[in-house]
Order: structure tokens, then C-alpha cells, then sequence
């Protein structure tokens, strides 16, 4: 399970793994989140959607609906010190996409990787940017976070033009510095501090930008440190697994035996009496348990899974499955907005008037889609909130 990706699954045991909607940790309001950082001002732009992925079975502001509606937003926070905080709904997953996006605001706002801490999937702070998948998170999110960072940048060098008593274009910013020559110069934590930065920065809003030319780019596309990297490699870093939270149990689940297989019976009354300390549930073809340990609740489970009668059905060999799926192949698209099958222009009759003819069958191999991996989730309702810690 991902915290941000919109996975579903078609029988009833992927569901209570899979169909829920994403969940995030709502930890504070913006309010409290400003108070929390201290001094500073958060920098709300309005910058034209970027798809996150198609929006079949629901999806965020970020990502096309039905409507067509097309919202997104970057949320910067620049605090005294002269670190920037930005905020995105998309998640690092091992892709990579917390390294990029930082690049992305250092270059435009000119600053140092050092100085851009980034926030990411949580719903309580940060802009819903549609889910993390289809491998979207760098064509849409990276140059609209640009052009964010790029406007926040120009507003700063008009304020700074402001302190300095000069022309906007006599300003330029490098390392939070905003300089307009002859020793005229502030820092990014000068202009946090002015007395009337926040009235005066909603007033500078211009209404154009430019973005860094490639050629000029000093951050992006530069090999830098991966954020977060010392944790993962000093053994800082904490995954689901190191996660323990007061109360909290270790779930297991009954797997079928094979693709929709349905339960036929379980022994669940005598299980339940051989394991008086877990926790059992049982819902149509859902069953799993939960206990204070995973030892406690994988016990439970072998006995519960050994009780287990299933009916299933055939399935094609690996020898028959080409065929098979080519029998039963759909063009319907499985839920997707549009069908499998797309054709341009009148193929047969090209066919028929082709002095060359060419025919021949190719064969690919069948390649699932599919995680191997382990997985692992932690999560905590508490308040009507709910927090998730997962890979």
C-alpha cells in the first residue's frame, strides 16, 4: 500500500489492502504548522495544473476529473533562518522525487540544497497534487514547482529592491543574498524580518515570469547529495517496520490459494479459543487477525489459514497462457477513460494496395505487473485523524 497511489483491486481480499482511499497524516492545521517553524511567511501561488495521472476512479485537484477541473498549488515557507520549506502532496517511494523537487525550488529560488526542506504527502499542510504513479511526478510536478519557486523569487527581489531604495532589475539573488551593487545588499532572513513583509510581498505578486535557462541551471541536472541520505546510512532512517506505536497491533491476513478463490469454511470458533489474546476478523472472503506481536499474530494465522476450505477454479499453464490471453483479450479498457485498441486510418485498404506484403507473428513474453517485495503499513487513528507510515 502506498500512501498517495489510487490502487484497487477487483475481488474482495485486495479491497481491504488496496481500495481505500489514500491516507495521510493530519498532524496540524496551517496555523499551528506556521507557529511550529516560528517567524517566517507562507507563499501560496496559483499555477496551472499539472496531471498526476488520469482520473478514472477518482483522484485529486491535481489530476483531471470528470469535471476537467484544473487547480494546483505550491506552498513555500520561508522561515528567519533562511531555509525554505515546500510543501507537495506527491511522496518519495525510492523513485527519487524528494531529490528532484528540491532541486527544482533550490534552482529557482537560487539557493543551496541545504537551505529547502520539502514536506511531502501530508493532507493537513500540503496542495493536493493527485496521486504518485504512472511515473508523473517529474514531467508535471518539477516544472510547475519551478515556475512556483520562480515567481516566489521574483517577489523577493522586488521586496528587496524595496529595502534597498533601487530598481528591481539593479537586484540579484544568489544564496539567499539580494544584492543591488555598491555594498547594497539582504538576506533572505532581512526580508522575513521586515516589519511589514507579509503586506508588502502580497503586493509585489507580478504577473509573469522566467524560469533558469537550461544552460544556466546550477542545481538541476547536477549530480547533488540525496536528502536524507546520512539517516539511511547510519541506520536513522525509519521504516514501517521500526515504527511502534502505544496500543498498537500486528495485522495478518489469510491469503487465498489462488486467484479468486472463494472461502467455502473456516475454523474460526476454534481458533479463536486456541488463541484467546488475538484478535480475529472475518468479513465474506476477508479473514486476518491482529495481536500485540507479529510472532503472536502469525501463529494465529497459520492455524487460522490450516482450517481453511477453498473452491477455486482452473488456470491456464504457463504453456497455454499466450493463448488464453489473446482469447480473451478486451478493448473495453478495464475501467480506463479510453480503450486498449486505438487505429489511424484505413489500415486494410492500405493492405490491398501494398506491392510488398509482410506477414509474421511475434510473441512476448507474459510480464506481471506486480510488487514481490514484502509490504509493510503502520497506522494510528487518533482525534478522527488518521496517520500513515508506509514505504
Amino acid at each position: 500500500m502506498r500512501i498517495d497511489d489510487t490502487l484497487t483491486g477487483d475481488d474482495r481480499v485486495e479491497r481491504y489492502e488496496l481500495h481505500e482511499p489514500p491516507a495521510y497524516r493530519f498532524e496540524a492545521s496551517r496555523r499551528d504548522f506556521v507557529q511550529v517553524l516560528g517567524a517566517g511567511l507562507v507563499i501560496a501561488v496559483s499555477a496551472r495544473a499539472a496531471h498526476a495521472q488520469r482520473g478514472s476512479r477518482g483522484g485529486g485537484r491535481g489530476s483531471r476529473g470528470e469535471g476537467g477541473d484544473e487547480k494546483l498549488s505550491t506552498r513555500f515557507h520561508i522561515d528567519s533562518d533562511g531555509v525554505v520549506t515546500v510543501m507537495t502532496g506527491k511522496v518519495e517511494v525510492g523513485q527519487g522525487s524528494r531529490t528532484q523537487l528540491s532541486q527544482a525550488a533550490a534552482e529557482e529560488l537560487h539557493l543551496p540544497m541545504d537551505k529547502i526542506r520539502l514536506i511531502m504527502g501530508d493532507t493537513g499542510l500540503c496542495p493536493d497534487d493527485g496521486g504518485t504513479a504512472g511515473s508523473r511526478t517529474t514531467p508535471a510536478n518539477v516544472p510547475q514547482i519551478r515556475r512556483s519557486a520562480a515567481i516566489a523569487n521574483e517577489l523577493l527581489c522586488e521586496l528587496a529592491a524595496k529595502r534597498l531604495n533601487v530598481e528591481r532589475a539593479a537586484v540579484k539573488s544568489d544564496a539567499g543574498v539580494y544584492s543591488a551593487g555598491a555594498g547594497k545588499q539582504a538576506t533572505l532572513g532581512d526580508l522575513v524580518d521586515e516589519k511589514h513583509f507579509n503586506s508588502q510581498f502580497q503586493a509585489a505578486a507580478p504577473k509573469g515570469v522566467t524560469l533558469t535557462r537550461v544552460d544556466e541551471w546550477r542545481v538541476l541536472g547536477q549530480p547533488v547529495k540525496k536528502p536524507q541520505s546520512e539517516a539511511v546510512v547510519t541506520g536513522a532512517q525509519k521504516y514501517p517496520s521500526d515504527i511502534a506505536r502505544p496500543g498498537m497491533l500486528h495485522g495478518k491476513v489469510v491469503r487465498p490459494p489462488a486467484y479468486n478463490a472463494k472461502l467455502q469454511s473456516i475454523g474460526l470458533d476454534a481458533t479463536k479459543k486456541q488463541f484467546p489474546d488475538v484478535t480475529f476478523v472475518h468479513d465474506g472472503d476477508f479473514i486476518g487477525c491482529a495481536a500485540k506481536t507479529s510472532w503472536a499474530a502469525a501463529k494465529a494465522l497459520d492455524a487460522l489459514a490450516a482450517t481453511a476450505k477453498w473452491n477455486t477454479k482452473p488456470h491456464p499453464s504457463s504453456d497455454e497462457l499466450f493463448e488464453h490471453l489473446k482469447k480473451h483479450a478486451t478493448t473495453q479498457g478495464n475501467g480506463w477513460p479510453r480503450p486498449r485498441s486505438e487505429q489511424w486510418g484505413d489500415g486494410p485498404a492500405k493492405l490491398t494496395d501494398a506491392a510488398h506484403k509482410l506477414d509474421a507473428s511475434y510473441k512476448v513474453a507474459y510480464i506481471q505487473h506486480a510488487p514481490m517485495e514484502p509490504r509493510a503499513a503502520v497506522a494510528e487513528w487518533t482525534d478522527g485523524k488518521l496517520t500513515v507510515w508506509t514505504g
